[in-house]
């Protein structure tokens, strides 16, 4: 309880000047144009926390970007996916400012980039700079807003951080008075989740969700034992039709404050608590994200607050339990959703499984040519669970489920699988896991009979292997010469692409790379290619080794 306090006023310490009466004043708007999100701070995304605000450029892409604050550029990436291109900038202010999916530099740190991509024969690129080599000032342009990376439509990434660039904070203190935002969020369903071994629900031990109607909950809910609630809501803003993630949320039972988060900032380092917060396994499964409003045993997440009980609901009286689910955005509008309770007594279902593993120890788990390593600290709760044998698909293994429904670790746990039968080149195998979709990759390396790699969630699992290198083909050749840009499609079915290095005339070449639709391009003009007959070649490795080379002589004019 005392480490819960200690993270709360650290929490609030680091907040609290965000909210000072100068915020605006402290940044300008980066845009020449009316502000409209198309994210906001710290909605739910797969394994992470949105880090910032997506800012909307009127649907296109080629909008000048200003800078916000003196300062100077730091730093500068270029990457496949994630941001794309993307400027870092450090404020006299005390803040760092990033903007991510950039589709130009200004040109003398675009300069600086292509000579660091040539000079490492390299697509992606990391690249400080000193205080003095790129100073900026206010207003100054800074950029041009597009589309690169993992992004799905135009629109400028911003975020606000320390110096240090580990803290995130939400950028909405500085810009909260230019949106228009008089929609409160809403509440679509409740789940309530037995805790295991100590609750059931409707008698039973797994958990139920509920429809809201109207903010109302009209089914009376029977349970016993230590219960939990988690809500499904989002929120949204004026004149766009986006959703948002909530801002803060509140469990109130008997008009007793239980739970309430409030999400103003977070490190790098609590990312993955995401997957302790929501319900991970539902979405996994279904696709939606349910917010628990209580605390599990260990999750540390700052933005989490609860009462002795962590938000849990110790029902030992059999009456009516009123709950209240209060949510609000950052411009405080509000909104409530009710729903009752009845404490009515039964039997606690015990969980079932073989194993039991505790959050706070290190535990291993062997299990018929199986190996399972959980460090200490890597569950958010202990976990009961069995695991199921099958018949591998590929006949190098079998198929190991681990437990009956994905479980989230914090960072990883190690996952041994024997080998059963090699028939084929051992730097082909993988680990691959098991979806209702197909299945994904998730490494490994092969050592004395067995593949090993690391898991950030249970399931279910065999080995594989994949001998067949990437697929290359040409997008809209007839365009080549036309537009001066080479296109080329790559597939890679079994696991994904490692690297790649494009040449003409056997001399190093920039294709830039775009991970979201598996396009490699060379622009001719931009990579001052002369004028004639060349051949042109790409080679592109994928992550067991397997190499695929399309070469072709062209006649650029």
């Amino acid at each position: 309880m005392m480490k819960r306090i200690l993270l709360l006023l650290s929490f609030f310490a680091l907040a609290v000047p965000l909210r000072s009466q100068t915020g605006e004043a402290m940044l300008s708007v980066p845009f020449d144009f009316g502000l409209l999100l198309s994210g906001n701070f710290g909605e739910l995304r797969s394994n992470h926390f949105h880090s910032g605000v997506d800012f909307k450029t009127q649907g296109v892409v080629g909008k000048p970007i200003k800078c916000v604050a003196d300062g100077y550029i730091s730093r500068a990436t270029v990457q496949p996916g994630g941001y794309g291109q993307a400027i870092y900038v450090i404020h006299d202010n005390g803040y760092m400012t990033v903007y991510g999916h950039l589709e130009r530099f200004p040109e003398a740190v675009g300069q600086r980039v292509r000579e660091a991509q040539y000079e490492n024969e390299s697509f992606s690129v990391d690249i400080s700079f000193a205080p003095d080599e790129f100073v900026v000032k206010r207003g100054d342009l800074l950029a041009v807003a597009g589309n690169s990376g993992y992004s799905f439509g135009p629109h400028l990434h911003f975020e606000v951080r320390d110096t240090a660039g580990n803290e995130l904070y939400d950028p909405m203190p500085f810009y909260a008075g230019r949106l228009k935002d008089r929609r409160p969020p809403v509440a679509y369903e409740i789940a309530v989740y037995p805790a295991s071994g100590m609750g059931a629900v409707d008698t039973l031990g797994v958990s139920r969700v509920y429809k809201v109607d109207g903010g109302t909950v009209n089914d009376t809910i029977d349970v016993w034992g230590r219960v939990g609630f988690g809500v499904k809501a989002l929120d949204y803003m004026d004149g766009v039709n986006n959703k948002y993630g909530v801002y803060r949320m509140e469990l109130w039972v008997d008009d007793s404050l239980r739970f309430s988060s409030r999400m103003d900032n977070f490190s790098f380092a609590e990312n993955r608590l995401i997957n302790a917060w929501a319900d991970y396994p539902r979405y996994v499964n279904d696709s939606e994200w349910f917010l628990r409003m209580y605390v599990l045993e260990n999750n540390p997440l700052r933005a989490l607050s609860a009462d002795a009980n962590n938000g849990w609901l110790d029902v030992c009286e059999e009456r009516l339990y009123k709950v209240e689910f209060r949510l609000s955005d950052y411009h405080g509008n509000s909104s409530s959703c009710l729903m009752n309770v009845r404490g009515k007594r039964c039997s606690i279902p015990s969980p079932n499984g073989a194993f039991r593993l505790h959050w706070f120890l290190n535990n291993a788990v062997e299990h018929e040519g199986m190996r399972l390593d959980v460090p200490r600290g890597e569950l958010f709760e202990d976990a009961v669970f069995d695991v199921d044998v099958a018949d591998g698909e590929y006949g190098l293994s079998r198929r190991y489920s681990i437990g009956d429904e994905p479980l989230p670790l914090w960072h990883g746990a190690g996952l041994s699988l024997k080998v059963d039968s090699l028939s084929v080149d051992s730097s082909k195998l993988y680990i691959k896991r098991i979806t209702e979709k197909g299945g994904y990759s998730v490494g490994g390396k092969y050592k004395d009979g067995w593949v090993s790699t690391d898991i950030s969630s249970f399931g279910s699992f065999e080995v594989a292997v994949d001998t067949v290198a990437p697929a290359i083909s040409p997008v809209r050749e007839k365009a080549w010469m036309r537009n001066g840009r080479v296109v080329l499609a790559v597939s890679e079915r079994e696991t994904s692409v490692k690297s790649f290095r494009g040449t003409i005339d056997g001399k190093f070449v920039l294709f830039s790379y775009s991970s979201k639709n598996r396009r490699m391009a060379l622009d001719q003009r931009k990579e001052n290619v002369v004028r004639g007959k060349h051949t042109l070649r790409l080679e592109v490795t994928d992550a067991c080794g397997n190499m695929a080379v399309y070469e072709k002589n062209i006649d650029f004019r």
